[in-house]
């Protein structure tokens, strides 16, 4: 494969087309990210969102009881870095946290640019690869989707892994990789917990490595292809036919929904890995570079039963493979000049693809993918007229966008982290269950859970659907989505006046 990229020559004639067709990339990242809606999207952004909005008022991260709260790994707490990051920002610029995380997005988006270009270079050094790569990386649609006024964990995390691990297979001197792998690894799982991925990807490089020394790579070669068949069928077929992925339904019908999640999240470009992964796999001399790819998207394969998280984690080494096959069409269109139609074709059905679905919605999520106008007037409202340390009872939905926005005016209930920030969980009561590391759930919600039975979540839905006046007595508010009904809200209605009554949001007041 190296040497089939190494005659892609047609955009290494001349330095200037290089910094031009990078320039337009940037240029493309900026403007595709521009937002075609009026406010922030999405429903966790805004739990972020009031997150950082917690520092800002606080001065600290009050879900902070135990010193892994800091990663989110401690019952009612949340990876801490985004939510500094946004604050820190806020606090510098003076400006509203929604154009703040409109900045941060549009920035990680520029970002991971460079990250992918950095990484392919390591892997391959040839401009056609790295561009490609760099490419499809920072459009994909599950780059996109965190990278466009919607403030997600996954986001930073997604686009600092490739530059993690080209620290990896830099070839610097030991100390010096320590020294810039140990903080990276650290902030990364202050990101999010999706950090437990980074320690088999170093397994697998200090594996190679091992066996390069040991020249037991080279009574494996031979056979390295077999060894993939095997696992990819295994990794697949098993948790197929044991169903011990699948959580319900039909294993057909699962294997289909992993299959349109991939194609979401990379876009339909996609296809181009498959062939990439044949030729690496047959390809008779494997170079280090090839060992690494085919074992680290080997390695994920797995994931694909994650319909919420393996899209993303396989993401970028699906992109590296599609990058292979972008550099072997261009190196055919240094000959065959009618090729070049062919990658004009690639890039704008990516182009297209990738923003179409970060600007619009199908199906029953076009009627919420994005904060209304109505509800950020219902929040500007409140910060200005609700009096701070108020608490109050909503209906949740829409209404934890509007609580983002007032900046806790009032207080409402929202998720895990926010609940004991904002003042709604008693530090000292904080029930939790130590996690096995043999489970799913340590990996992906850490080693102490909240109790089952004594969320915040769970008491605050029992009075929305069966409580009384004597329940609402420690509210003094309380926020009405009028697109989502609750019990509660009849009563509601008895005893409290409205004190704010928009299109879409109205505020009582006891």
């Amino acid at each position: 494969m190296l040497e089939a990229i190494k005659r892609a020559n047609i955009y290494n004639k001349s330095k200037g087309v290089k910094y031009l067709l990078f320039f337009l990339l940037i240029v493309l990242n900026f403007v595709i990210r521009l937002p075609s809606i009026p406010h922030e999207k999405g429903y966790d952004s805004f739990f972020i969102h009031s997150l950082a909005n917690s520092i800002s008022i606080f001065g600290s991260a009050e879900w902070w009881v135990h010193w892994l709260s800091v990663f989110g790994f401690y019952a009612y707490s949340y990876a801490s870095a985004v939510p500094f990051i946004l604050s820190g920002m806020h606090q510098l610029m003076g400006i509203e946290m929604e154009m703040v995380i409109l900045i941060y997005c549009i920035s990680i988006g520029i970002i991971s640019i460079f990250t992918a270009y950095v990484l392919a270079g390591r892997l391959f050094p040839n401009f056609s690869f790295k561009y490609g790569v760099a490419l499809f990386f920072s459009i994909a649609p599950g780059v996109m989707l965190f990278s466009t006024w919607e403030v997600s964990t996954r986001g930073l995390f997604i686009v600092l892994l490739p530059l993690f691990i080209f620290l990896l297979l830099s070839e610097i001197n030991i100390l010096k990789k320590l020294l810039l792998l140990i903080p990276l690894f650290i902030f990364q799982f202050a990101i999010h917990h999706y950090a437990f991925v980074l320690i088999p990807i170093m397994f697998v490089y200090l594996g190679i490595l091992v066996l390069e020394k040991t020249n037991y790579l080279e009574m494996i070669k031979p056979y390295y292809h077999y060894i993939i068949i095997f696992l990819v069928i295994a990794f697949i077929g098993l948790p197929f036919l044991s169903r011990s992925l699948i959580d319900s339904g039909s294993r057909y019908s699962w294997l289909i929904t992993s299959a349109i999640t991939i194609i979401r999240q990379v876009g339909p470009v996609v296809i181009l890995a498959a062939g990439s992964f044949i030729y690496l796999l047959l390809k008779k001399e494997k170079s280090r570079s090839d060992l690494l790819l085919l074992t680290m998207l080997t390695l994920f394969i797995p994931t694909i039963y994650s319909h919420t998280y393996g899209a993303f984690m396989l993401l970028l080494f699906i992109v590296l493979f599609i990058g292979l096959a972008f550099a072997n069409v261009a190196s055919m269109a240094d000959t065959k000049r009618h090729i070049s139609l062919v990658l004009i074709a690639i890039i704008l059905m990516s182009v297209i693809f990738a923003g179409y679905f970060n600007h619009s919605r199908t199906g029953e999520s076009d009627a919420y993918w994005y904060m209304g106008h109505d509800t950020y007037v219902a929040g500007i409202w409140g910060r200005e007229y609700v009096p701070s340390g108020s608490y109050g009872l909503d209906t949740a939905l829409e209404t934890g966008r509007m609580f983002a926005v007032s900046e806790g005016h009032p207080i409402t209930p929202t998720q895990s982290a926010a609940n004991l920030a904002y003042g709604f969980i008693d530090e000292s009561k904080i029930e939790y269950v130590r996690v096995s590391y043999l489970e799913k759930a340590f990996y992906f919600e850490g080693p102490y859970l909240v109790k089952s039975g004594t969320t915040v979540a769970g008491k605050m839905e029992w009075i929305r659907q069966t409580g009384s006046i004597d329940d609402l007595g420690s509210f003094n508010y309380f926020v009405q989505d009028k697109y989502y009904f609750k019990p509660i809200v009849n009563v509601v209605s008895q005893h409290y006046n409205k004190v704010y009554d928009g299109p879409r949001i109205a505020i009582w007041n006891s």
